[in-house]
């Protein structure tokens, strides 16, 4: 029963993601999330390595974010898709470096390095006010999140516009792992 409310609710949010997208003023929307980001991550003396993403379809970029992080000297790391029922992994980064074509067409480092971050930025489709977020339904991040922690306490962000956000509760099931926040054009909306 989840699992088709859960596809009914990402053909809902994909719509609807993409249409505030369209709509997006993305240098305000930049500067806007760049320095919600700044105040917090200020504040954060154990985030290092900052995970992020690199955005297909309609997802929000980071790239803000990670030249914001290049000025601090972060290390930047990207997920990679190893396969299908095993966590993500993340190489290091940086703008202007290689690339190659991973899997699902999406864009990876070129080299052989992996990290395990401290802060994992993710996209997102949906996130609800417990913050639980709705993706495209693979399960890699709450994966992911899962097996970094049983070792360190990785936080766990979604990046994401403020309409975005359902004002009733997700479908969720045993496996979802809630966000502790989600970062937006707004500020951050804090969940645990």
């Amino acid at each position: 029963m989840f699992e088709i409310d859960k596809v009914q609710h990402r053909k809902i949010a994909i719509s609807k993601r993409r249409k505030i997208y369209e709509a997006l003023q993305r240098e305000e929307y930049a500067k806007r999330i760049t320095h919600f980001f700044n105040e917090w991550i200020s504040g954060q003396k154990s985030v290092f390595v900052v995970a992020l993403y690199h955005p297909v379809n309609s997802e929000i970029n980071p790239l803000s974010l990670i030249e914001y992080l290049n000025t601090k000297d972060k290390t930047i790391c990207l997920p990679m898709v190893v396969n299908e029922k095993q966590p993500l992994i993340f190489k290091p980064w940086r703008p202007g470096k290689k690339m190659v074509i991973g899997h699902y067409g999406i864009p990876v480092p070129d080299n052989d390095q992996t990290l395990i971050p401290d802060l994992i930025i993710c996209p997102l489709l949906a996130y609800d006010s417990k913050g639980m977020r709705l993706g495209y339904g693979g399960g890699f991040y709450d994966r992911t999140i899962k097996y970094l922690r049983r070792n360190k306490q990785v936080k766990y962000i979604g990046l994401a516009f403020s309409g975005q956000k359902s004002y009733h509760d997700l479908p969720s099931e045993v496996h979802d792992v809630p966000l502790d926040a989600v970062l937006t054009e707004t500020g951050m909306d804090y969940f645990q």
